[in-house]
C-alpha cells in the first residue's frame, strides 16, 4: 500500500475521531487490521506517522522483541459497533450509522427492489383499453385510454431509496429524510412521471411525551394497515391496487403537514390525528396555477387497538408467534377543495397524474369535490399463520352539480404461511372495488397468488406473485366524448420477480 494510502487511512480516522486526542484513533486502525483491509505492516507504519507508537501486549511481550498492535476486545454492542471513546461510535445497525453522545445520531440506509414482470392482455385491452380508472394523462391534460396492443415482458429497478435518519440535540427529537428514483414500470400505468429522483420523506418526529408524538413535515399519513407501512415489509410484490386508491387525498399515501399520535411500542390502544396540504408530496394548494381553495386543508384520524399481542404493521408473521396477535384500526380521511380538473384554472397535472396512476380517473374532470373516505382494518398473527384485511367507502361530493359521481366502495383480503418457519412463505390476495356505485358493471377485481423465500427477514428476500386482473367497464364509460359500445372486460395475467435487499 503506497504512503499515501495510508496516510488517507489515517486523515479518516481523525475525522472519524473529530479531532480528540491521536490515541483516541487507534480503535479505527485496528478495525481495518482486523478487517484484513491493511497489514500488520502498514498499521505500525500508519502509526508512526501518526505519531504514535504500536501497543505492547502484556504478558507476552519479550525484551527486545518488535513490538505487535494487540487486536481490540469484543465491544459491549457486538462486532457490529466501534466505539471510539468519548461517546463517539460507528457501526452498523440495520444501516450505517455515526453517534456522538446522545446527541446526535446519523444512519444511512439503502434500498434496492429489483423487478421482472411479464404481462398478457385480451384482445380487449387494445382495441377499447382503459379510458376510465387508469387512463394516461398527458401533460398537456388531455385523457387517453391505456392501451396494450401486444404482451409486456420487462426489468426495471421498481424502487431505489436513500434514506437518512436519527436524532438531533436529543433522542428524542427524531429526523427522517427519504429520496427516492423509482422506474415507472406498472403496467396499468404507462406515463414516466415517477422515474426522476424525488424528495420523498422529510419530517421531524417529537417524542418528548409517549402519548402525544408531534410529526411535522412530509410523510405518510396515518390511514389504513397497507398504506401506512413500507413497501419493503410487505407480503406481495406490491401494495393491492384497494389499498393503493382510497388514500385520503385520492393522489399519494403521503402528504405534508403536522400530526399528533401515541406511540404505539408503549400503549395497547393508539390514536392519530393530523392536518395537511391534501395535493400530495412536494406541494401545497399554493402550487397549483391559480389556487382557488388555498384555505383548504384534509383532516385524517386513526385509532387502532391491539386485542392480543402486538402483531404491529411489517405483513406476514416472520417471528413464529407462539400466541395470538390481533389488532384492529378505523380510519378517516377529509379533503376538502380538491381540484380534478386537467385542465384550466387551478388544475395540475402531477395532481392529475397522480390521481390517474392510483386507479383513481373517474374522479378527473369533475371540477372541485370533497371527499370523505372511511377505512377499517385487521390482522391476526399465530404460528407462521397471518390474515389480513381492509375494507374502504370514499364518499365524493361535487361542488359543481352538473357533474356527479358515484362512491366508490372497495375491499381485499390476504393471507399468509409459512411452510419453512421465517423463510418459505406461501400468500394468496383478493381484491375488490367498484369505482362509482351509480354504475354497474364497472368492478375492478384482482386474485393473486405468491410465493416468498426470505433470506433474512424482509430487508433481504426474493418474491414471486401470479395474478388476474379483471376490469369491468360500463357501455356509459365515455372519454374525450366517445361512448364505449355495450359492456367491456380487460383482463391481465400477471407474474412479477422482485428481490429486495435494505441495507
Amino acid at each position: 500500500m503506497r504512503r499515501s494510502t495510508i496516510s488517507a487511512l489515517v486523515v479518516t480516522a481523525w475525522l472519524l475521531g473529530v479531532a480528540i486526542p491521536a490515541a483516541a484513533a487507534d480503535p479505527a486502525l485496528n478495525l481495518l487490521l482486523k478487517k484484513g483491509v491493511i497489514t500488520q505492516q502498514e498499521y505500525d507504519q500508519a502509526l508512526k506517522e501518526a505519531g504514535q507508537a504500536a501497543e505492547v501486549p502484556p504478558a507476552k511481550a519479550e525484551l527486545g522483541a518488535p513490538a505487535k498492535a494487540t487486536l481490540p476486545a469484543k465491544d459491549a454492542d457486538g462486532d457490529s459497533t466501534v466505539d471510539l471513546g468519548k461517546g463517539i461510535k460507528f457501526g452498523y445497525d440495520r444501516g450505517l450509522y455515526t453517534q456522538f453522545k446522545d446527541k446526535f445520531r446519523l444512519k444511512i440506509r439503502i434500498r434496492i427492489q429489483a423487478r421482472f414482470t411479464d404481462s398478457g392482455f385480451n384482445s380487449a385491452y387494445n382495441t377499447v383499453g382503459d379510458p376510465k380508472n387508469y387512463p394516461n394523462v398527458s401533460s398537456a391534460g388531455v385523457i387517453s385510454a391505456t392501451k396494450h396492443a401486444e404482451d409486456l415482458a420487462f426489468f426495471g429497478v421498481h424502487r431505489t431509496r436513500l434514506v437518512f435518519e436519527g436524532f438531533a440535540f436529543s433522542p428524542d427529537v427524531n429526523y427522517f429524510v427519504q429520496f427516492r428514483n423509482d422506474t415507472a414500470d406498472a403496467t396499468n400505468q404507462l406515463g414516466g412521471s415517477r422515474s426522476t429522483t424525488q424528495l420523498y420523506d422529510a419530517y421531524l418526529t417529537l417524542k418528548q411525551i409517549p402519548w402525544a408524538n408531534l410529526r411535522v413535515g412530509q410523510y405518510r399519513t396515518h390511514f389504513g394497515r397497507q398504506e401506512f407501512m413500507s413497501s419493503a415489509l410487505l407480503q406481495f410484490v406490491d401494495r393491492g391496487f384497494v389499498a393503493e386508491a382510497f388514500v385520503p387525498n385520492a393522489i399519494d399515501r403521503r402528504d405534508q403537514g403536522v400530526t399528533i399520535f401515541s406511540d404505539q411500542e408503549k400503549h395497547p390502544v393508539n390514536y392519530a390525528f393530523g392536518v395537511f396540504n391534501g395535493v400530495g408530496i412536494n406541494l401545497n394548494r399554493l402550487s397549483l396555477s391559480t389556487p382557488g381553495n388555498a384555505n383548504e386543508l384534509m383532516y385524517v384520524g386513526r385509532i387502532t387497538a391491539d386485542l392480543m399481542g402486538k402483531p404491529g404493521y411489517p405483513e406476514g408473521d416472520l417471528a413464529y408467534s407462539l400466541t395470538p396477535q390481533m389488532a384492529m384500526g378505523v380510519s378517516y380521511g377529509y379533503n376538502a377543495g380538491l381540484q380534478t380538473n386537467t385542465t384550466g384554472v387551478g388544475s395540475n397535472n402531477q395532481i392529475s397524474t397522480a390521481i390517474a396512476s392510483l386507479g383513481n380517473g373517474r374522479l378527473l374532470n369533475q371540477g372541485v369535490v370533497d371527499i370523505g373516505t372511511t377505512g377499517v382494518d385487521f390482522v391476526l398473527k399465530y404460528r407462521a399463520f397471518s390474515l389480513q384485511g381492509e375494507s374502504f367507502v370514499r364518499n365524493v361530493d361535487t361542488h359543481d352539480h352538473s357533474k356527479r359521481i358515484g362512491n366508490a366502495t372497495g375491499f381485499y383480503v390476504q393471507t399468509g404461511y409459512f411452510v419453512v418457519p421465517r423463510t418459505i412463505e406461501v400468500v394468496g390476495r383478493y381484491s375488490v372495488m367498484d369505482p362509482d356505485t351509480r354504475l354497474g358493471h364497472d368492478l375492478l377485481t384482482s386474485a393473486v397468488g405468491g410465493l416468498n423465500w426470505y433470506f433474512s427477514g424482509h430487508e433481504h428476500k426474493l418474491q414471486f406473485d401470479f395474478g388476474v386482473i379483471t376490469t369491468r367497464l360500463n357501455g356509459a364509460d365515455s372519454v374525450n366524448g366517445g361512448v364505449i359500445g355495450g359492456n367491456v372486460t380487460l383482463i391481465e395475467n400477471r407474474a412479477r420477480l422482485q428481490y429486495t435487499i435494505v441495507f
